[in-house]
């Protein structure tokens, strides 16, 4: 069994090396890196080529036009093109680091990962969760809850699988089977956030139940984010000009599409207001202002 691991870069070398190296401490799987460059011929393709060697690596060259959709889709094409049928693909990002081996705990741990798709807890600073899995409480009323976001790694339930509506991509483990059974959205149609999501949301549809599994975790970057609504300093005149920037979690364009693709069709009225109104809110006010009045 191999797991195939399948990030997207787009002209951040000075991230990639970090990510390779990370990897040299998982050892219970075989690994095949494939790495998606947006940006082919540039100092990125140079050292990859001096990896070649230390990991089975592959530099699989895109174009900047594709996004991190069109980057991932690339790869996953070519994981269906040389996957064994008991092998797996695992989707992350240049910003992430593997603590340890998470691999083996998940495969050793989580019962029967081959029917399931399986996300970790992604931390910052000295281990608090910022990444982990979404569980819709209301689709309606777009009512979501993180799974232990903001919490301290610790405090999350030891070696647990905790059931969810969908994941994101930081780390995510899928069964290679599943490439044809949930494809992977159009390149042209979420071409930056919200693509992870839908993504889940299709191979929760198709039988594969996601899950958290607490008994791994991995490390973020934090320099490498996008614009985020609730850093500390945000302007409104800020927060409006980023509304339609390719890398905002909020551009509206792609929230619609997102809100169109992953809700149920009875919900998607209700919830285009819902999701749209507290994206505004957002805007209007900050996420911090916001959070602070939800906890009173």
């Amino acid at each position: 069994m191999t797991v195939h691991v399948v990030v997207p870069t787009f002209r951040e070398s000075g991230l990639v090396g970090p990510f390779l190296q990370s990897w040299d401490d998982v050892s219970s799987v075989d690994l095949r890196l494939h790495v998606v460059n947006g940006n082919p011929g540039d100092e990125t393709s140079t050292l990859l080529a001096e990896w070649q060697g230390r990991h089975p690596l592959t530099e699989h060259r895109g174009h900047p036009d594709l996004f991190w959709t069109g980057l991932v889709a690339l790869g996953l094409r070519e994981v269906s093109r040389v996957a064994g049928e008991g092998d797996f693909f695992l989707l992350t990002n240049i910003d992430v680091r593997p603590l340890g081996d998470p691999l083996e705990s998940i495969l050793t741990k989580v019962s029967s990962p081959s029917q399931h798709q399986v996300a970790i807890p992604v931390t910052v600073g000295e281990g608090k969760v910022t990444s982990s899995a979404v569980v819709v409480r209301s689709w309606a009323l777009s009512l979501n809850r993180h799974l232990g976001e903001g919490q301290e790694i610790g405090e999350l339930p030891f070696e647990a699988c905790l059931e969810a509506t969908y994941l994101p991509t930081r780390f995510l483990l899928v069964p290679v089977k599943a490439l044809s059974e949930g494809h992977f959205p159009d390149e042209g149609n979420l071409p930056h956030y919200c693509a992870d999501y839908e993504y889940t949301n299709r191979l929760r549809r198709v039988g594969y139940t996601p899950v958290l599994f607490t008994g791994a975790h991995a490390a973020l970057v934090e320099e490498n984010t996008g614009f985020d609504t609730f850093l500390a300093k945000t302007s409104i005149w800020s927060r409006l000009a980023k509304a339609w920037d390719i890398k905002c979690p909020y551009n509206l364009r792609y929230r619609y599409r997102f809100v169109r693709l992953v809700y149920p069709a009875a919900a998607f009225l209700p919830g285009l207001c819902t999701h749209f109104a507290k994206i505004f809110l957002e805007i209007a006010f900050g996420g911090r202002k916001l959070r602070r009045l939800r906890k009173h």
